[in-house]
């Protein structure tokens, strides 16, 4: 039997794409605000505070925070820009 799917654009093998998700609210916080030593919990607070806000583009899978890496960094730009 042939297959006549097409994958996603930049999707690997397995037709997913090669876009690394980030899990838990502590490695978003690390891609965001950096080895921030000293800072760590008040940067873990402010990930969860701006996700119940919304404000964050984030979603849940088994009870755990996740968001894309190239997402987080669009709404950095994004956040840059209105500033």
């Amino acid at each position: 039997m042939t297959s006549n799917a097409t994958l996603l654009a930049g999707a690997n093998d397995g037709g997913l794409p090669d876009d690394p998700v980030i899990v838990g609210a502590e490695n978003i916080a690390q891609v965001i605000y950096g080895e921030a030593e000293g800072k760590r919990e008040g940067n873990i607070r402010r990930i969860y505070h701006a996700i119940s806000k919304k404000e964050l583009p984030t979603f849940k899978l088994g009870g755990r925070v996740h968001a894309r890496r190239s997402t987080i960094l669009r709404w950095i730009e994004q956040q840059e820009n209105a500033a």
